[in-house]
């Protein structure tokens, strides 16, 4: 197993058996037929056909869409459901067309955005890197190892104010020392997944900690915090996929950008090329 497995496990996809989703004159997603078989038994929300899914033109704003596909979805009795709306837009930063519970995400195939935090640790053996184990209940990846602090974007939050409310929830880590955070860049992937299409963005951040800081966890969605040093943490990415998928991600990139995987390095121009994919949108 190799970095290049990880990312190809996080690009696993075929757009043949998806049909788009379209809101006005946007695609915005995509959908199995199965799905929209379903959904092509509310005419008076959506409009199926082997082109694909559109959302009914009578629906003209953010709020009339919304309310009209979740009371479609509540009908359908997803697992998971978290009365949390994730935006679907025309692009990142565009006003959102609709809110899609988060649950129903990758049924309908559109982006899904979030942030991830790298911290890490000078320590007088070398770096290391602050691993978090997700909780055995959480609803997706239950148990999967992650990054010290991650999160999806909802609708009604910008990418600066969901990594702060995060940090705290997350890792208990404060407003002062998050603003400590270094933005750079994003890692974009896209799976095909039992549930449907999900492409997925995330914002990322290196986040230098003192030797002294110890997370915790405020919500309940982590079992605990390990501080790994980093020869560990790539041996695991590289030979497991004990991460969580999009974590695998994160971390390569990591490990690229502090000289950890080098031009010398065997395969190191295809995984910078592979990395460096746009996500389906």
């Amino acid at each position: 197993m190799s970095f290049l497995d990880r990312i190809a496990e996080a690009n696993t996809f075929d757009l043949s058996g998806f049909r788009p989703f379209v809101v006005g004159d946007n695609r915005v997603g995509w959908i199995r037929p199965a799905f929209a078989r379903r959904l092509a038994d509310h005419p008076d929300v959506f409009s199926v056909d082997d082109g694909g899914v559109r959302l009914s033109p009578d629906l003209a704003d953010y709020a009339t869409r919304t309310a009209a596909v979740e009371a479609v979805l509540r009908r359908f009795d997803l697992p998971g459901w978290r009365d949390e709306r994730y935006p679907v837009a025309a692009a990142f930063g565009a006003e959102p067309l609709l809110g899609i519970e988060r649950a129903a995400a990758p049924h309908f195939g559109f982006t899904a955005y979030g942030v991830q935090v790298n911290g890490h640790v000078r320590t007088a053996d070398g770096p290391a890197l602050w691993i978090a184990r997700r909780s055995a209940d959480k609803q997706t990846d239950p148990g999967k190892l992650d990054s010290l602090i991650g999160g999806g974007l909802p609708v009604g939050i910008g990418v600066m104010d969901n990594l702060v409310k995060e940090a705290r929830e997350e890792a208990g880590v404060a407003p002062a020392l998050i603003a400590a955070a270094r933005p750079v860049g994003i890692v974009a992937c896209c799976r095909e997944t039992p549930a449907g299409l999900e492409p997925d963005v995330e914002f990322t951040f290196d986040l230098a900690l003192p030797p002294d800081f110890r997370p915790r966890n405020t919500d309940g969605e982590v079992a605990e915090f390990m501080l790994w040093p980093v020869g560990r943490v790539m041996e695991t990415v590289r030979t497991t996929t004990d991460f969580k998928f999009n974590i695998n991600l994160t971390l390569i990139d990591f490990f690229i950008r502090h000289g950890l995987i080098g031009p010398d390095d065997p395969g190191y121009l295809a995984i910078v090329d592979a990395l460096r994919r746009p996500a389906m949108s």
